[in-house]
């Protein structure tokens, strides 16, 4: 199910800073503790972004907006990692893991919101040809395309 957020029902500073930056994970990772009732300090934050206060429910938050670039424009896509989906997919096993895209839909003027379970997300990858190298320390990568999300 998509939730959307109205960017002037943010506060004040949430507005300024998606105003300031393309780059919003602070800001889509505060909309989303505040939408499900999560708070920050994960453990790991490689592994995790938030956590509810009461079950040992782990999130992690991936963000994007429709289009990303000026150098080089095209359609904004979620970066993520083949470890990071594995652990939350053990996780998921015990039903204590979400994935939650956030989308800064320009044309709209929207924020829109899309929980997802890891195997659902895994699901996706690999429907797209699976994880790639990335010459990131944190291994292979998936660049996954919002429209896969938020049209599905």
């Amino acid at each position: 199910m998509t939730r959307t957020v109205d960017p002037r029902n943010l506060t004040r500073n949430q507005r300024e800073r998606l105003q300031r930056s393309k780059s919003f994970e602070d800001v889509a990772e505060e909309i989303v503790a505040e939408e499900y009732g999560l708070e920050g300090l994960a453990l790991d934050p490689d592994w995790w972004d938030l956590r509810h206060p009461d079950r040992p429910t782990k999130h992690q938050v991936k963000s994007t907006s429709t289009t990303v670039g000026e150098k080089y424009p095209g359609d904004g896509r979620f970066r993520l990692w083949e470890s990071q989906t594995e652990s939350l997919a053990r996780s998921d096993g015990q039903a204590v893991a979400w994935y939650t895209f956030v989308l800064l839909d320009e044309s709209a003027g929207l924020l829109r919101l899309r929980r997802a379970k890891p195997s659902t997300v895994a699901g996706w990858v690999e429907s797209r040809g699976g994880w790639n190298q990335s010459g990131h320390p944190m291994g292979r990568q998936h660049k996954l395309p919002w429209s896969v999300v938020f049209d599905a």
